[in-house]
């Protein structure tokens, strides 16, 4: 049975960041509460997890990073001077803020700074430049809080166009795949 391939990349990376940390596969089954016979099995891909599981396994790592005081918060990489675009600009209009400022993602967010989704390169490919914003979100991302453990943040990048940072429900930041490059 095969992993679903974004869930097959975050047991990788679940692997990976075990590795450098220096933490033992019995070690973060135990943390998780599943067997040391079952982590072994989803390291190798011969398990076919769900959801649950992964991030189960995946919030029990960022535990024992932070227990070693090795954790990070992705305030720390995020970008906090977010350039945007509201739900009735239009795809034309979104097409020139990225350009100018060579980015391939823009949040669109209400006047009180709620998130509504994404205008990415896909969507101003698919639409017309007349259509707004609002119309043509993509809603390929992630929203954590601004506390949310960096190791956690760098596994999740890897299948999703953005993590948007928020702050009592309001965006406060940006973390892309270029932020950990």
């Amino acid at each position: 049975m095969a992993a679903i391939p974004e869930l097959k990349s975050i047991i990788a990376e679940i692997r990976i960041s075990r590795q450098r940390h220096g933490i033992k596969s019995s070690a973060l089954a135990r943390a998780s509460g599943i067997s040391p016979s079952a982590m072994s099995k989803l390291e190798k891909g011969a398990l076919k997890p769900s959801y649950e599981l992964v991030y189960k396994v995946l919030d029990a790592l960022d535990d024992l990073i932070a227990e070693q005081g090795a954790s990070a918060t992705i305030s720390a990489k995020m970008t906090r001077s977010v350039i945007s675009v509201s739900i009735i600009d239009t795809i034309s209009r979104a097409q020139e803020i990225m350009k100018k400022n060579d980015i391939s993602q823009l949040p669109v967010v209400d006047n009180d700074g709620r998130i509504f989704g994404l205008v990415t390169e896909k969507s101003i490919l698919d639409n017309p430049e007349e259509v707004t914003c609002g119309k043509a979100l993509d809603f390929s991302y992630a929203v954590l809080g601004s506390d949310a453990n960096l190791e956690k943040a760098r596994q999740i990048i890897r299948n999703t166009q953005a993590i948007l940072v928020v702050k009592e429900g309001k965006l406060i930041g940006i973390l892309t795949k270029a932020d950990f490059l």
